[in-house]
């Protein structure tokens, strides 16, 4: 059919537009002369020659009409090219008008079209994007086995992957709706053309639970998404409703619909959103109504009403009858997840209900349709039978969602329903399948296999990613954010952004609304930290004396060098500094811990409770030890969110080696209480631990439990799951006369473990590449008795990639060292002011220090002259080093409830 339209499309083309066909048959004209008797002129006036020839001719009296009424038949994807073919096509086929006609046009075509294609989600690797795929329905051509994967159509940017979810399994009119459950955002998207657009957040952010679904209103030609809303048990209303209309009248906002929701079905909505969220049921379009299912076992007695419905054009609600198989009136069975669901097929609500697992023991899936809403009458549609051995994969899954049916058609009456099953697999890996089903021959059919990382344990069973394609034009209407961050002038005043400071960039923001909204903007502060990091140049900073109630602050390191150390600016608490973690500090006390960015001011204080903290047994002191805990900042890619992992001892004898520790995780973006986590399977000593993608790592303690030998723990924050990792056999075991210390810090993205022998003043420092260990760097102290591992901890803090030197951190000093001539550069210390003498200039380059003069050089000599030392007071706390990132990252201090759907 497709064929046949673009021959004549072409017919129309010759006539209608002289530049497309008409240009072609002149260059085979040309091409049939020989070249060199032809002018560049000659070339120039014989093709004005013959495009006058061409629009003299019949095409210039075919009308518009005739070629709208061709070009409405054709797909999407010929549509987009036809636009190129000149500027009055181009605005033709943009229209609204000719968007409404292909509709219509594609609407009744999908009676005589082949199969629709499958839309279905997955994660990137990196999890902050989202990629939409199509599958077709037909049978693989390569084999007879299933798909394992299907054509990338387009990637949502700031979605976040591996917890986006297919609101509407079955396009409402082109569209499809789908939801973020960690970003809490709405998207609305339409396959066929690549569009989609995040909504603006919900005016509702403090929920208990919520439910949303996507709509169309014939009357006003608008799509309506409708969020349905328990409120909290404080709140005034207990039931709520919210609906944000695309590009429609009511402005680009959500709003409460003109109907509200009565009193007398609040306790209807109420288990409507119960069950939607809990099962993971959206509502479900049909016959201008959006449904939600209620479950009996919300109630004392089963209703005899079974959905909560809402007309998306009067903005009202009502409920329809229970199905026959719900005895009204009786106790409802409460058993696992619920095992019914609704579904629009051949644009009727239907109920699917799936016997498995239940107390009738049969392995029946049995679809009810609706067909008189006036009666309410239920009728059995289909009986699929699950206990044949084709039905084995659809009886073992987990999860089973019918989504809808296709194969309706004028030539083939033949119906074939789409069935989704999710299995788990290990630990968060799901198999997820599409089968079509034949009701006429019993036949099942796995059209597509996957399996992917799920985060199920955060948000229970993963529910549908699946979802048909309509091939229209439908509409996906920008939001006024959107619009403006996609202007001209937005883009002009990002670059101008990107090469400020971070706290000039947070003060632009009350410049105005549209400076506000593309700073806040999830894409500008990811652009910021690539831009401002790009270099990999490490950048530290000192954290001093503070005023107001936080205690301390931050001080660029090379300001500080231009000035002598003062009492003034010594700390009056004792801090430990981790480094950067995707743009964010964690900075702890003995009392609280601190998420900071020292690039911009911000934090947030976590408290961990005086009752733990009372039990806990008296800590030793060194300078990166804070109280008796042992605090690591990591980042679970899954969630985009920073996560606090606490490691306390409740009992630590190192006379009898026993201990007793327990672990808990703190969410940076949730303000509810520490979780409880497994305990690691061995001790960990009290140093800092080391975060590598995604990873920490302690070293462990061997002066606590049965085992004297150092080994490494590490805690994947994505399994929650401790493991153990053999270190270097150059670790012997620990005794008592052995004063040597062992710890773990990460250089160049790379896990490290450090062994510290104070007699022999070295630094033994083995790396771990693809499950190997090597040696690093050896770091010869003994020359440096400000750095001597008898008296202190000396930490590698990071490497410098241009010059290889090791920037070294015991808590008062801060140098460089370099392996190869085996000296250290000071850079700052707290026991005396900077000494005028200087090095080459390439020496600190890289810590981004100001140019060198006579007042606030570096000194490179091994031992300073008395004369210029300026020893404080050693009871005072110093300045803490601390490595940094330049960004914008920050948690709002209002607290989201994130939840699905």
């Amino acid at each position: 059919m497709e064929y046949s339209l673009l021959i004549a499309v072409g017919f129309l083309c010759d006539f209608s537009c002289v530049g497309c066909i008409s240009d072609l048959d002149w260059a085979l004209k040309m091409h049939s002369s020989r070249a060199e008797d032809i002018t560049p002129r000659e070339v120039k006036k014989r093709r004005r020659i013959h495009m006058a020839n061409a629009r003299d001719g019949c095409g210039a009296s075919i009308p518009y009409e005739m070629i709208i009424e061709v070009l409405q038949w054709l797909p999407v994807k010929s549509i987009f090219r036809f636009r190129a073919v000149c500027r009055s096509w181009e605005a033709l086929l943009s229209s609204d008008e000719f968007r409404c006609l292909h509709m219509a046009a594609a609407k009744d075509a999908r009676r005589r079209a082949p199969p629709p294609k499958l839309l279905y989600i997955s994660p990137t690797t990196t999890f902050d994007s989202t990629a939409v795929y199509s599958c077709s329905f037909s049978p693989s051509s390569s084999s007879s086995r299933p798909r394992d994967r299907g054509d990338l159509l387009f990637t949502i940017d700031g979605a976040r992957g591996n917890c986006v979810e297919v609101v509407t399994p079955v396009p409402c009119h082109g569209l499809t709706l789908l939801y973020d459950a960690v970003g809490a955002a709405f998207y609305i998207c339409n396959a066929a053309t690549r569009a989609a657009t995040r909504l603006p957040a919900s005016t509702e952010e403090r929920a208990s639970r919520s439910a949303a679904g996507l709509g169309f209103d014939a009357r006003t030609d608008e799509y309506k998404v409708v969020r349905l809303i328990n409120g909290l048990s404080y709140q005034k209303d207990m039931v709520r409703c919210e609906v944000y209309t695309p590009g429609g009248r009511f402005g680009d906002r959500w709003r409460p619909p003109a109907g509200g929701v009565p009193s007398s079905l609040h306790q209807f909505v109420y288990a409507a959103v119960t069950n939607a969220e809990l099962n993971k049921l959206p509502p479900v379009f049909a016959n201008g109504c959006l449904h939600w299912l209620m479950r009996p076992a919300s109630f004392i007695t089963t209703p005899s009403v079974a959905i909560v419905s809402f007309s998306v054009a009067e903005e009202t609600f009502t409920c329809l009858r229970s199905p026959p198989f719900w005895v009204p009136g009786a106790p409802p069975n409460r058993y696992g997840l619920s095992k019914e669901q609704l579904v629009e097929m051949d644009d009727q609500l239907c109920l699917v209900r799936d016997t498995r697992n239940t107390i009738l023991y049969v392995n029946v899936l049995e679809i009810w349709k609706l067909p008189d809403y006036s009666s309410g009458d239920w009728l059995l549609s289909h009986r699929i039978n699950l206990s044949s051995h084709l039905a084995r994969d659809l009886r073992e899954s987990e999860i089973l969602r019918v989504i809808g049916c296709f194969g309706i058609t004028s030539r083939s009456p033949r119906k074939k329903i789409v069935i989704t099953t999710s299995k788990h697999k290990i630990f968060d890996k799901y198999q997820k399948m599409v089968h079509t089903y034949d009701p006429r021959s019993e036949a099942l059919e796995t059209i597509l296999s996957i399996t992917e990382t799920h985060s199920t344990p955060y948000y229970g069973p993963p529910s549908s990613r699946f979802s048909f394609i309509q091939d229209t034009l439908a509409p996906v209407h920008k939001t006024d954010e959107e619009i403006a961050l996609s202007s001209e002038l937005a883009k002009v005043t990002g670059e101008i952004l990107l090469h400020l400071p971070a706290k000039a960039v947070i003060h632009s923001k009350f410049v105005c609304k549209q400076w506000f909204r593309l700073i806040e903007s999830d894409k500008f502060i990811q652009s910021y930290f690539q831009h401002k990091n790009m270099d990999k140049r490490l950048k530290v900073m000192l954290v001093v004396k503070g005023t107001g109630q936080l205690g301390f602050s931050f001080a660029p390191l090379n300001k500080c060098l231009q000035e002598a150390p003062s009492n003034s600016r010594l700390l009056d608490t004792k801090v430990v500094c981790s480094k950067p973690c995707h743009g964010l500090n964690l900075v702890s006390t003995e009392t609280y811990d601190y998420l900071c960015n020292p690039c911009t001011g911000y934090h947030m204080f976590y408290s961990l409770g005086p009752s733990l903290l009372q039990r806990m047994p008296k800590a030793e002191e060194h300078a990166f030890t804070v109280g008796n805990k042992n605090i690591g900042l990591t980042f679970d890619p899954l969630t985009q969110q920073h996560v606090m992992v606490a490691i306390f001892y409740r009992r630590k004898d190192f006379k009898s080696r026993q201990y007793d520790l327990r672990c808990t995780l703190r969410w940076c973006d949730s303000r509810d209480r520490p979780q409880l986590s497994s305990v690691p399977p061995l001790p960990v000593n009290d140093m800092p631990p080391a975060y590598v993608e995604g990873m920490l790592y302690w070293m462990s303690e061997p002066r606590l439990g049965q085992s004297c030998e150092w080994n490494i723990v590490s805690f994947n924050l994505a399994t929650r799951i401790f493991n153990v990792v053999p270190c270097h056999s150059w670790f012997a075991r620990w005794n008592s006369r052995n004063h040597c210390r062992a710890f773990v810090v990460e250089l160049e993205g790379v896990l490290c473990a450090v062994l510290a022998d104070p007699m022999a003043e070295k630094l033994d420092v083995w790396k771990l590449e693809h499950g190997q260990w090597g040696r690093a760097y050896t770091i010869h102290l003994e020359a440096y008795p400000e750095y001597s591992l008898k008296t202190g901890v000396v930490v590698p803090l990071a490497v410098d990639r241009d010059h290889g030197r090791i920037l070294l951190n015991t808590g008062r000093k801060i140098g460089l060292y370099d392996p190869v001539e085996q000296a250290i550069q000071n850079l700052y210390s707290l026991d005396q002011v900077p000494v005028v003498r200087s090095c080459s200039p390439h020496h600190h380059k890289f810590l981004d220090m100001p140019s060198t003069s006579s007042a606030n050089s570096l000194t490179c000599s091994k031992e300073d002259p008395a004369a210029e030392l300026n020893i404080m007071d050693s009871k005072m706390i110093p300045c803490v080093p601390m490595l940094y990132e330049e960004s914008l990252a920050c948690y709002t201090r209002v607290p989201k409830k994130q939840l699905l759907w």
